[in-house]
């Protein structure tokens, strides 16, 4: 191998190595190391009129500096949440730590693990225990921290590469819609609490006539109180939004709200009786255990769908109240 190879190899390891150290785009990268790579070989000229040796090539590279420090002083790299994303990236992992720690709370009521085995959330085994609450929510916020890093920097990446508009989430509501849902909501509130029974129910005709038999399940009665806070909530984030229109204190109400709404229906996934075919059981024979498997799975997928949906406009709303001024 010849002189003037060996010291192209030396140079280019040289220039590997302050390259890995190099922040910024690709572009910006290679010619970066383009004009690191015509300085080494400007000096190697000037040392020496033929070949450079590898003593030159080193005296060279050592009077330039270690490849790491050269690399980095020419392109820093670029912090993982830059400086004008540190406010949305605080609420963020703020809102995720908080649905988060909501789940490990619901898992711990309801004594069971919530979701699929390798998103798995586990109840806290001795909830009384301060410091093994204390250590929980430790865990929880850094592995949140972390979630939440991960997809900021595999969202950036993926904008470098598909250029993609930023959505538009500012919220604006018409009046007169708003109170109509608030009137929805509060109907849905009266008729839940006065006629729950009659509604949720199967009616059979005997002798006696129409007898109808309550299929509410545990599900369903264990969270009334949560559901009558959430809608409740939901009557004054529309309320708001058809007085004030957007403004940082409807944004927070309806953050509450839909955080209220998020928890309550995980809550009622997580006991899977929505409904309770027990006083039917008579009426239905064998098959009211296939009955009510069916019927709880088809609500429970449902609530599901309605809590994914909730958490999407939850996630927005965050980002819009990170946004907002006044």
């Amino acid at each position: 191998m010849s002189t003037a190879t060996v010291a192209r190899e030396t140079v280019q390891r040289w220039l590997d190595e302050a390259g890995a150290a190099m922040g910024g785009d690709p572009g910006r990268r290679r010619d970066a190391l383009l004009e690191l790579e015509t300085t080494i070989w400007e000096r190697l000229d000037e040392r020496t009129d033929g070949e450079p040796t590898d003593a030159d090539v080193n005296f060279v590279l050592a009077a330039l500096g270690e490849p790491t420090e050269v690399g980095s002083s020419c392109l820093p790299a670029a912090p993982l949440v830059p400086a004008h994303q540190t406010r949305t990236f605080v609420l963020h992992v703020a809102i995720v730590f908080t649905v988060h720690f909501l789940l490990v709370v619901g898992a711990t009521l309801a004594n069971a693990p919530f979701g699929p085995a390798p998103l798995r959330v586990a109840p806290i085994a001795d909830s009384g225990n301060v410091l093994e609450l204390i250590g929980r929510m430790f865990v929880t916020l850094v592995f949140d921290v972390g979630l939440v890093l991960v997809a900021y920097v595999s969202l950036r990446r993926v904008q470098r590469m598909v250029r993609f508009p930023h959505a538009d989430i500012a919220v604006r509501p018409k009046r007169w819609r708003c109170y109509q849902t608030a009137a929805f909501f509060a109907l849905v509130l009266v008729v839940f609490n006065s006629f729950r029974d009659r509604l949720f129910a199967m009616y059979v005709t005997t002798d006696n006539g129409i007898v109808g038999y309550p299929l509410t399940g545990a599900g369903l009665l264990a969270n009334i109180a949560l559901l009558n806070i959430w809608l409740v909530a939901a009557i004054a984030r529309e309320v708001f939004y058809g007085t004030l229109g957007e403004r940082r204190v409807t944004l927070i109400l309806d953050v509450v709200a839909r955080g209220a709404g998020l928890y309550v229906l995980l809550r009622i996934v997580a006991t899977r009786e929505l409904i309770d075919l027990g006083s039917v059981r008579e009426l239905l024979g064998p098959q009211v255990e296939a009955i009510g498997g069916f019927l709880n799975a088809t609500f429970g997928l449902i609530a599901l769908i309605a809590a994914a949906m909730m958490a999407a406009a939850l996630v927005r709303r965050v980002f819009r109240l990170a946004l907002i001024r006044g």
